[in-house]
This record gives structure tokens, sequence and C-alpha cells, in this order.
């Protein structure tokens, strides 16, 4: 598990994320009501990426990451929370 967190916590991935996120945002901002909520999890992504792209150029030696943690817990609760809230239709 470590190993795969790991893979996907690199640059290039969290700014795919971070893109996919924006761009359904961009595809259903007409048809869905509630499509704003998927620009937390983009910017949670974009967060992390930052993150990620700041301590691989400037700081490359740091061997613990403690830094990752509030970024993965910001991107695990944004996303499972927000993606849902996106597509529910509530009726009123």
């Amino acid at each position: 598990m470590a190993e795969l967190i790991g893979m996907l916590y690199q640059t290039i991935p969290l700014t795919v994320g971070e893109v996919v996120f924006v761009a359904l945002f961009l595809a259903f901002r007409r048809t869905q009501r509630h499509a704003h909520y998927l620009l937390w999890p983009a910017g949670a992504w974009f967060l992390a990426a930052s993150d990620e792209w700041y301590m691989n150029t400037y700081q490359p030696e740091m061997n613990i990451r403690i830094d990752a943690l509030p970024c993965l817990v910001l991107m695990a609760i944004t996303t499972l929370t927000c993606v849902p809230l996106a597509f529910l239709r509530r009726r009123t």
C-alpha cells in the first residue's frame, strides 16, 4: 500500500488528477447545478502537486515527508465528500 501511495503521490499524477477535476467541472457546469464542488478537490490536488514539486526541486534530500500527510488528508476528504455532492440531485 505504501508503494502505491508513493507511486501516485508524485507531481505528474497529482497534476493529472487536478486537470481531470477541472475538466469534469467544465464538462458538467451547465448540466449539474452543483458542479462547482469539483473545484474543491482540484484545489486540494493542486496544493499537493505544488508541495511535491517544491520538495523535489528545493529540498530533494528530505527523506521524512511529514508535510505530505496534511495534503493526503485534505485530498481524501475533499475528494470523498465533494465528488458525490457534485452529482447528487436534491429535490426542492
